[in-house]
C-alpha cells in the first residue's frame, strides 16, 4: 500500500526538467498559425451554415406539404388520449364507490363496538343479577332465621312479609327474564351482522381482484397501442421520406417549367411593349397624315381664293402669305401634348368593373361612358358595357341617369378618364362635381348640331336637388398650351345652370389644379386641361379662349 501511495505522489522536477522561455520568434509563428486556424474555422463555419440552411429549406418545405396526415396520426392519439381518460374516469368513480362501501364498513364495525359495549354492559348486569340472587338467599336465610327467633310476632304478619318478599322475587325474575330475552335478541342481530360484514368482506375483495385484473389488462392494451403508434409512426417517416424524395423531383421540374414559362411571359411582355411602340409610332403617324391633310386643305381654299379674286383687288393677300399662315397653323395644331401633366393612359391605368368616359366619334370629346368587363392586354384592347341615357334624347348626355346597355371591344386609345359616378343597383348617375371642370354647349337650342361650340367652366358649387350647378369661366392663358384661369365672359363670371339646363354640360374635361410654381407665368389656382378633351379651336387661341 506504501509503495501505491508513493507511486501516485508527484515527482521532483529537476532544473533540466524545467522547459526554457519561449523567443519572441516562437509567440510571432504561434499568433500566425491561430490567426490562420481561426480564419479557416470562420470560413468553414459559414459555408457549413449555409449549407445547413439551404438543407433545412430544402427539407421543411416539403414537409410543410405533408403536415395533414401528422394531423391525422394526432387527431388519432387524441382520440386514444380521449379513451384512457374516460377509461381513468371510470376507474375513479369505481374507486369513489369502493371507499363509499369502506366508509359504511367501518360505520358498521362502530355499530358491532357498540353491540360488544352492550353485550359487555349485558354481561355486567347478569353478574349484578347474580349477586342480587345471592343476597336474596341470604335475605330468605335471615327470613327464615328472624322467623325462628321471632315466636313472638304472629303468624300472618309473618306471612304478609313473605309474600312482599315473594312478590319482590317474582319481580326481579321478570325483569331477568325480559334482560336475558333482549340479551338473545342483541346476539342474533350481531351475529346476523357478522354474516352481512363477512359478505361484503367477500364481495369486495372479488371487486378489488377484479379491478386488478383491469389495471393489468388495461396496462397491456396501452403497451400494445403504443408499440402500434411506434410502427405508423416509422412508416409515416418511411411514407414521408420517399415522398420528400419525390417531391424534391417534382419541385425541379415545377421549378423548371416555371423558369420557361417566366422566359416565355418576358418574351409576350417585349412582344406587346412592342406592339404598343408601333401603335404609338402609327398614331403618330395617323396625326402627321391629318397634319398634312389640313395643310393641304389650307393650300387648296388659297389657290381657290387667288382664282375667284379679280385681278384689280387690292385687299387679296399674295400667296406667300397665305403659304406662311397655313405652315404657322400646321404648326400650331402640333402643339398638343401637356406641358406639366401627363394625361395619357396605358394598359396599367385600367381594372375591371371601373367606369371610364370615352372619346365620341362626333367630334372626339370623351361624353361616351363604359363599364370595363374585361381586359385584353395581348390585343392592347377592353371588353366593355356601354352606360345608356335613361331618357332618349336628340342631343349628347353627358349628366343624369344611365343604364347598362349592349357590350363591346374598345382600343385602350379610345379611353380619356376614369368617372366615380353614384351606383344604385342597375342605376347610375353622372353629375358635376366641386372642382371639376366642364365643357358647355354654346347654343344649344340653334340647329344643335356638329360642329359643336364650347365655354369652358370649373364647377363652384355641385349638383344639389333643385338648385342647378354653380359654374366660372374660364380663359386660356397665353403662353401656354392648355392652362386655364379664371375669366370673364360677356362680363359674366359665374352663373347657375338651373336643372332644367343640365343637358348644357356636353362632357367633363380632366384637369390638374396648378401652384403657380411650375413655370413662371402660370397663375396660381389656374387649371392645366386634358389637350385631347378640349377643342382644338379653343386650344389655338380661337373662340371660346
Amino acid at each position: 500500500m506504501m509503495e501505491a501511495d508513493s507511486s501516485n505522489l508527484p515527482r521532483e522536477v529537476t532544473p533540466e526538467q524545467v522547459p526554457a522561455p519561449a523567443t519572441e520568434r516562437d509567440e510571432h509563428q504561434t499568433r500566425k498559425r491561430s490567426r490562420g486556424s481561426d480564419s479557416m474555422l470562420t470560413e468553414g463555419a459559414s459555408s457549413g451554415l449555409h449549407q445547413l440552411l439551404d438543407q433545412l429549406q430544402v427539407i421543411s418545405s416539403p414537409v410543410l406539404q405533408f403536415t395533414d396526415k401528422w394531423r391525422e396520426i394526432h387527431e388519432e392519439y387524441a382520440t386514444l388520449q380521449s379513451l384512457l381518460k374516460k377509461q381513468a374516469v371510470r376507474l375513479d368513480l369505481k374507486e369513489k364507490s369502493l371507499m363509499e362501501r369502506v366508509v359504511e364498513l367501518e360505520k358498521k364495525e362502530d355499530t358491532l363496538k357498540d353491540v360488544e359495549e352492550r353485550e359487555r354492559k349485558i354481561g355486567l348486569l347478569e353478574k349484578s343479577l347474580e349477586e342480587k340472587a345471592k343476597e336474596n338467599d341470604v335475605k330468605q336465610y335471615l327470613v327464615s332465621s328472624l322467623l325462628r327467633r321471632l315466636e313472638c310476632e304472629t303468624a300472618s304478619e309473618a306471612a304478609n312479609v313473605l309474600e312482599e318478599k315473594e312478590k319482590e322475587v317474582e319481580r326481579l325474575s321478570k325483569w331477568n327474564d325480559e334482560r336475558s330475552r333482549e340479551l338473545e335478541k342483541a346476539v342474533e342481530e350481531f351475529e346476523a351482522r357478522e354474516k352481512k360484514l363477512r359478505l361484503l368482506d367477500e364481495a369486495i375483495k372479488e371487486k378489488v381482484s377484479e379491478l386488478e385484473k383491469k389495471h393489468e389488462t388495461f396496462d397491456a392494451e396501452q403497451i400494445l397501442k403504443a408499440e402500434e403508434m411506434e410502427l405508423k409512426r416509422r412508416e409515416m417517416l418511411a411514407e414521408v421520406d420517399k415522398k420528400e424524395k419525390s417531391f424534391e423531383m417534382e419541385l425541379k421540374a415545377k421549378a423548371e417549367e416555371m423558369e420557361v414559362k417566366e422566359k416565355q411571359l418576358e418574351e409576350r411582355e417585349k412582344e406587346l411593349d412592342l406592339k404598343q411602340r408601333e401603335l404609338e409610332k402609327v398614331m403618330e403617324k395617323l396625326k402627321e397624315r391629318e397634319l398634312q391633310e389640313r395643310a393641304g386643305t389650307c393650300k387648296r381654299s388659297s389657290l381657290l381664293a387667288e382664282k375667284g379674286t379679280e385681278a384689280g383687288s387690292t385687299s387679296a393677300s399674295s400667296p406667300q402669305q397665305r403659304d406662311k399662315a397655313c405652315e404657322e397653323e400646321t404648326e400650331r395644331i402640333k402643339i398638343v401634348d401637356s406641358e406639366f401633366h401627363d394625361f395619357k393612359n396605358t394598359m396599367s391605368s385600367f381594372s375591371v368593373d371601373k367606369i371610364w368616359a370615352l372619346y365620341d366619334p362626333q367630334d372626339e370629346m370623351p361624353r361616351l361612358y363604359a363599364k370595363i368587363k374585361r381586359i385584353n392586354k395581348s390585343r392592347l384592347s377592353l371588353d366593355v358595357t356601354w352606360l345608356d341615357p335613361k331618357e332618349d334624347e336628340s342631343v349628347p348626355v353627358a349628366c343624369g341617369r344611365f343604364t347598362r346597355g349592349r357590350g363591346g371591344t374598345v382600343s385602350y386609345l379610345a379611353f380619356s378618364h376614369e368617372l366615380k359616378p353614384i351606383i344604385h343597383g342597375r342605376n347610375i348617375s353622372v353629375n358635376p362635381q366641386k372642382g371639376e371642370t366642364w365643357a358647355l354647349f354654346k347654343n344649344l337650342g340653334q340647329q344643335h348640331k356638329p360642329p359643336y361650340r364650347y365655354d369652358l367652366v370649373e364647377v363652384v358649387v355641385g349638383s344639389k336637388d333643385h338648385q342647378g350647378v354653380g359654374v366660372a369661366y374660364l380663359g386660356k392663358v397665353e403662353g401656354f398650351v392648355s392652362v386655364f384661369k379664371h375669366a370673364a365672359q360677356g362680363r359674366v363670371v359665374k352663373l347657375v345652370i338651373r336643372p332644367d339646363e343640365m343637358q348644357r354640360f356636353s362632357h367633363r374635361v380632366p384637369s390638374v389644379r396648378l401652384s403657380g410654381d411650375e413655370k413662371e407665368g402660370v397663375p396660381a389656382g389656374s387649371f392645366e386641361l386634358d389637350p385631347a378633351a378640349v377643342p382644338s379651336y379653343i386650344l389655338l387661341g380661337g373662340e371660346g379662349a
